[in-house]
């Protein structure tokens, strides 16, 4: 914008300004003194005054440190450094220096383009040409909303917010939650008299001016010109007005800038050209035009010294979200945080060093460099597998979160291998803002769901191929990592191994929608795409999550059932998630000592019942139940036999390694991948994440008790059918199994089965087998959907299944034997009430008896009749009624003589 145009467009201004004053001065007047009297008489005495005097009084009281314009300019070199430690206070991580003590640039408002003045303007105060300072309307709006308990938006005008910014003490604009309310309404009136007082000596070019060049954009950039060469690299001057219309929507959302959100940034923008058009600076077409041109972003940098920068920048974003970014860049608080620095830089090196061997690098030097450079953590490191020696798995980047579940104190964070590595992006956090699929680490939701709903561990789940219906009316036929199937597995089993498809029959049963509730309860905070968007490959990871949420939620099963956190802020709470959030602050003290902020005594909620966390435990933590898929000895495993639970997960096409596993004392996730997404090359969960994860807790465990898992009341042990789950009979082989009271199996295992079998022959005996040649086997009866299975196992592995073919069976008996029936002949078809014809006699006869068995070689046989004294040739034995009856029966004579 050239200085004939900004000269215009302030004379413009201004004579719209005059007019207005000349039409709305008195309105606008007793305007003012209404709502400095209400909210005086109100909040501050208490008690009805009346007159002038009150009046004038207050408002010399609130306005009595305003500054002269000097003190304005001179207040950009008045402030002290905010100072970040770690928890033991002794090492500073990150001293939040204000950059405006450096590199900013003072800049008139014939400086600054046309367009960024009006994009500010529109979407801040669009009555700021004509207004006394504030804006009543907005004001009323805010009051009012605060009466009512709800959020305060949009009170402020820009007046006010130089105010705010420049001119209030540091202390004054933070009023702890448990301090007195007035306290907060005196700041707010203050702020509101001087912004009227300050609009009445000087210009509305000076205060844009003044505002403009001390404004918060993010990123360190304070003020405009700085904002600019931070973001794009060039003079606020050279601003397009695409540009213009993203750096103005920054200051009332500093988080949703290009760098740190960018998709909520390009919203931002889109909303500040639209203001734009209502106000009249540009027509619509110019927005389109804008909105769709791209963003040439300047390379991002950090301009400090600092130490875990990750967690370190994440810390100060909670404290802006706290006490308001002017505070933290100017207030001189010091702040003590949850980190070990020791463990931290040990879980960074490590991480380093795994990734280092999987792309190829000779893996002995790698751990001897590690530990000579002081990396401990690298002798823990379990040894590769021949196969994966000296080979480029295309392994670029990790990210680990290690945790102290019993208070949710975060104690180490490495979100990337390198901070100001750009090639693998790395000042991006992935534990926080990192949205990956977690692969099978997210099974343990599925299960701890249906657990809740009445299944118990020993439940028998069948690992064959299965075509899953979805609503969609596609059919879902998830595959093993290995490829293969494993038939029956108990729930115990198929989880610690981390099979795939009874993990899909598990959400199955337990429904979507519950286990997704039950993430967001245990603390996911993503999976908010709707309950209808999510199908049946959630429990494989087919859902975006957070490290450090994976982390947390895990931590409910290592504390029995309970979180443990700091209440999630008010305004950020959303119903049926969590209620508590990880910890990195412990204290924050002002410039004097004052603590502002301490956390002192964790809060705790009850997401699950202590049963049902143990169950969790005790299988996430069953070494032999892992063995069969993982092997042994394997990276889930720590030394000395310490308890510990754990579970990995790998994604499609290898882009995601996961590892996520605690004891009662620690907590700790590791994610192995590439921060473009693309593939790695076959690096599974177990080969990618866990060796990484198993050195870390080794580190942070040493000297430690060794403490098992607290087991509660209320939990039963049962033997059950180590195949079927189900009560065994005596030909069951057995396991032990907890349960749940009342969710113990009744029944009675039917996978296990006795066959009469005709020894010679091998086929099944029937009545016509001559009972010496009968004997009793036991043999696996699985349902049909397991045929595949059987058929797919080497003869020397496949379970022994009975005969399907009968032993001969012969024609009608002979009319002139002494006993014999007759009619009805074999596999004859009948039906009603049925006459039986033969013989029954004998020389030294007694009595003689019908009977009748389901089957060819019935177990059980059913007298028809009572027995007969009379001796029968060629005539009736007995009616036979088979009303009711359905398949093959055999008919047995028998005759009993004195003897």
């Amino acid at each position: 914008m050239t200085p004939v145009r900004i000269v215009r467009y302030v004379a413009l201004r201004r004579r719209q300004r005059r007019r207005a004053r000349e039409r709305t001065g008195t309105r606008q007047a007793l305007r003012v003194v209404g709502i400095l009297l209400f909210a005086v008489l109100l909040v501050i005495t208490g008690v009805v005054v009346s007159g002038v005097s009150a009046a004038a009084g207050a408002y010399a009281y609130f306005t009595r440190d305003l500054p002269e314009p000097e003190q304005i300019e001179a207040a950009e070199e008045n402030f002290e450094t905010t100072k970040i430690y770690d928890r033991t206070g002794q090492t500073l991580l990150y001293e939040v220096i204000d950059p405006r003590a450096g590199d900013r640039t003072w800049v008139t408002l014939t400086q600054i383009p046309e367009d960024f003045i009006c994009a500010t303007v529109a979407i801040e105060d669009r009555t700021f040409w004509e207004n006394p300072g504030i804006n009543p309307r907005g004001i009323a709006r805010a009051f009012w909303a605060d009466i009512r308990g709800q959020q305060i938006q949009g009170g402020s005008s820009i007046t006010q917010q130089l105010i705010k910014n420049i001119v209030i003490e540091p202390e004054r604009r933070y009023v702890s939650p448990e301090g007195p309310k007035w306290k907060d309404y005196e700041r707010k009136i203050t702020e509101v008299l001087l912004a009227y007082r300050i609009s009445q000596k000087y210009g509305k070019e000076q205060i844009l001016e003044w505002y403009l060049n001390t404004n918060f954009y993010g990123n360190l950039a304070y003020g405009i010109e700085a904002a600019a060469r931070v973001y794009f690299g060039k003079s606020v001057s050279d601003l397009t007005l695409a540009e213009s219309a993203t750096l103005a929507a920054i200051p009332q959302f500093p988080a949703m800038n290009p760098f740190d959100n960018p998709e909520k940034a390009r919203e931002r923008q889109h909303l500040v050209l639209d203001a734009m058009v209502r106000q009249g600076c540009i027509t619509p077409e110019e927005a389109v035009a804008a909105k769709y041109e791209p963003w040439h972003l300047a390379t991002f940098t950090e301009r400090f010294d600092i130490l875990a920068p990750h967690f370190s920048i994440y810390v100060r974003k909670q404290l802006e979200d706290m006490f308001g970014p002017e505070i933290v860049y100017r207030g001189g608080l010091r702040v003590y945080t949850t980190l070990d620095l020791d463990l931290q830089e040990q879980a960074r090196c490590v991480a380093r060093a795994h990734v280092r061997r999987l792309s190829g690098e000779e893996e002995a030097a790698v751990i001897q460099e590690a530990i000579e450079n002081g990396c401990s953590a690298a002798q823990f490191l379990p040894p590769l597998r021949s196969y994966d020696v000296g080979r480029d798995r295309h392994v670029t980047n990790s990210a680990v979160v290690v945790m102290r579940p019993a208070t949710g104190e975060i104690l180490g964070m490495v979100g990337s291998l390198d901070y100001w590595d750009t090639s693998i992006d790395g000042h991006y956090n992935v534990a926080v803002d990192g949205l990956r699929q977690p692969g099978s680490s997210f099974k343990p939701f599925t299960y701890v769901t249906l657990l809740s709903q009445g299944y118990n561990a020993a439940h028998m789940f069948l690992d064959v191929r299965t075509a899953f219906q979805q609503p969609t009316g596609t059919p879902y036929v998830p595959e093993n990592y290995d490829r293969e199937y494993h038939g029956p597995q108990r729930l115990r089993l198929a989880l610690a191994r981390s099979y795939n498809i009874p993990a899909v029959a598990a959400l199955q049963l337990a429904g979507v929608d519950n286990v997704i509730r039950t993430a967001h309860r245990m603390g996911i905070n993503t999976l908010n795409r709707g309950l209808d968007y999510y199908g049946l490959s959630l429990t494989l990871g087919g859902g975006e999550v957070r490290l450090l949420d994976m982390v947390y939620a895990f931590s409910v099963f290592a504390n029995g059932g309970k979180m443990y956190g700091a209440p999630v802020p008010e305004d950020q709470r959303r119903t049926g998630f969590r209620e508590l959030n990880p910890v990195a602050i412990l204290r924050v003290e002002d410039r004097d000592g004052n603590v502002l902020y301490e956390y002192d005594r964790p809060e705790s909620r009850d997401i699950l019942s202590p049963q049902l966390a143990y169950l969790m435990n005790s299988i996430l933590s069953d070494r032999r139940s892992r063995w069969a898929a993982f092997g042994h000895p394997n990276p889930l495993e720590l030394s000395d036999d310490r308890p510990a639970a754990a579970k990995t997960g790998t994604t499609d096409d290898f882009r995601d390694a996961w590892t996520i596993g605690y004891t009662p004392q620690l907590a700790a996730g590791v994610w192995v991948g590439n921060s473009d997404n693309s593939e790695m090359k076959y690096v599974s969960g177990v080969k990618g994440a866990a060796p990484i994860w198993h050195a870390v807790m080794e580190y942070a465990l040493q000297g430690e008790q060794i403490v098992p898992f607290a087991r509660p009341d209320g939990l039963i042990e049962r033997r059950v059918c180590a195949v079927s789950g189900l009560l065994p009979t005596e030909h069951c082989p057995t396991v032990n199994e907890l349960f749940i009271p009342g969710t113990e199996p009744t029944e009675h295992c039917h996978i296990h089965q006795v066959f009469r079998v005709n020894r010679e022959t091998g086929r099944l005996c029937t009545v016509y087998t001559p009972p010496e040649l009968c004997e009793e086997r036991v043999y696996e009866v699985y349902p049909p959907e397991a045929a595949d299975w059987l058929a797919s196992l080497p003869e020397d592995k496949r379970p022994a299944t009975p005969p399907i073919e009968y032993d001969t069976i012969y024609g009608p008996s002979r009319s002139d034997a002494d006993v014999a029936i007759i009619s009805p002949a074999p596999y004859s078809y009948i039906r009603g009430t049925v006459p039986i014809t033969g013989n029954a006699k004998g020389g030294d006869f007694n009595f003689y008896r019908v009977v009748f068995g389901e089957g060819l070689n019935p177990t059980e046989w059913i007298q028809i009749g009572p027995d007969h004294g009379n001796q029968v040739d060629h005539g009736l034995l007995e009616f036979w009624d088979v009303s009711g009856l359905d398949g093959l029966y055999s008919l047995r004579v028998s005759v009993v003589d004195h003897s």
